[in-house]
């Protein structure tokens, strides 16, 4: 079949601001793609180009799409379908009446995928309705089989992180990204009817605190004491990311730090190590570290990382010195800001509803509903 070519030339760039009652979002999914790397696009149904507002512009009449960006260029075809120059600010996307299944990630998505060009790679832009983002995020951050009030504490709380980091990556012409850096997202592939149902229930709902919308970080566990935001990343104290007793949250471990983890410090036989400094909530604040070779001042945080925070799960623990090696004791999983996930559940046990929940993780805030005039595209 004769393929068509078209040629756009696009002059206005549109960057993504999400606006009440406007709810879609532009969602990097996946990883970049370099110059000349193929990506594969297929759907049951059948594709089409449609305009930022989904109204259509041509039937590609397929269910597969190849896309590449090579010599400055956004190239999309199918067997019967070319088009050279497809853009890159989101003015035009790939829809279809079924979802859409970006191959190379083995992931399928609701909604339309356009595309960015940022340091010479190519982004894969998920064009996605708030709530439909909500599902495709709150089977990774919540075990869907977590009780159904923690599961809705989780939908507020995860709708109100998206509002308020809404335009976290506005420069790189998107809004948030699918990794730990804002919220894991899976898309479609990762819905669940109990976590559907929790934002179904929740719909449109999100925390404020004197009338802004709350930065509701949440996390595995405090480990018993709740994290002061500003304390753990400095900045600002924040009225509802504050430090205090958590006795819903008791996440115990231990980890024993050999030579293997030790040798990363980079200052041969390690002699001591002391906790110097705490924070209000009893986690490393500093930690000084005396070896072979010297003495270094870390951060708990810093100090957590170089040992790996998946071993040292918090910061909130204490150092015993066995001689050739050193057992840390801690509680928690994660920096303990704000809302702690094992927490919620153990709330959600003994009969608290989601807003318990929530008023107990971020004192002071208030639930609001606005009609999001959420879109099922």
């Amino acid at each position: 079949m004769k393929k068509i070519l078209f040629s756009l030339v696009i002059f206005l760039i549109l960057m993504p601001v999400f606006v009440f009652g406007e709810n879609r979002l532009d969602v990097k999914i996946g990883k970049s793609f370099e110059a000349g790397k193929e990506v594969k696009l297929s759907t049951k149904g059948q594709f089409k180009v449609v305009s930022g507002d989904f109204e259509e512009i041509n039937k590609v009449d397929s269910q597969n799409i190849t896309v590449i960006y090579k010599d400055g260029k956004i190239y999309i075809s199918s067997k019967n379908f070319t088009m050279e120059n497809f853009p890159s600010d989101g003015s035009l996307l790939i829809s279809a009446n079924k979802d859409i299944k970006v191959d190379n990630f083995k992931i399928s998505y609701d909604g339309g995928i356009s595309f960015r060009i940022n340091d010479n790679k190519l982004d894969l832009i998920n064009n996605i309705d708030l709530e439909n983002y909500l599902r495709g995020i709150l089977p990774k951050e919540m075990s869907p089989s977590f009780p159904d009030e923690a599961l809705k504490a989780q939908a507020v709380a995860s709708r109100s992180f998206a509002l308020a980091n809404i335009n976290k990556y506005i420069k790189k012409g998107y809004n948030l990204n699918d990794t730990t850096a804002c919220q894991v997202y899976k898309g479609k592939t990762s819905y669940d009817k109990k976590t559907d149902a929790a934002v179904k229930a929740t719909e449109g709902e999100f925390l404020t605190y004197d009338g802004k919308i709350c930065d509701a970080i949440f996390g595995a566990s405090s480990g018993g004491y709740i994290a002061d935001s500003s304390e753990v990343w400095g900045g600002n104290k924040s009225p509802y990311l504050i430090s205090k007793e958590d006795p819903y949250s008791s996440y115990a471990w231990d980890f024993l730090l050999t030579s293997k983890e030790l040798n990363k410090l980079k200052l041969g036989n390690i002699y001591t190590i002391d906790i110097s400094e705490k924070d209000s909530s009893g986690r490393c604040k500093k930690i000084v570290i005396t070896g072979q070779n010297g003495v270094k001042e870390m951060t708990g945080n810093e100090f957590r990382n170089a040992m790996g925070n998946m071993s040292v799960k918090s910061s909130l623990f204490e150092i015993i010195n066995l001689g050739d090696s050193f057992q840390l004791k801690g509680r928690g999983f994660g920096h303990g800001v704000g809302l702690s996930q094992y927490g919620a559940v153990e709330m959600a046990k003994q009969k608290f509803d989601y807003k318990g929940i929530l008023d107990f993780y971020y004192p002071g805030t208030t639930i609001e509903n606005k009609d999001l005039g959420n879109e099922d595209k």
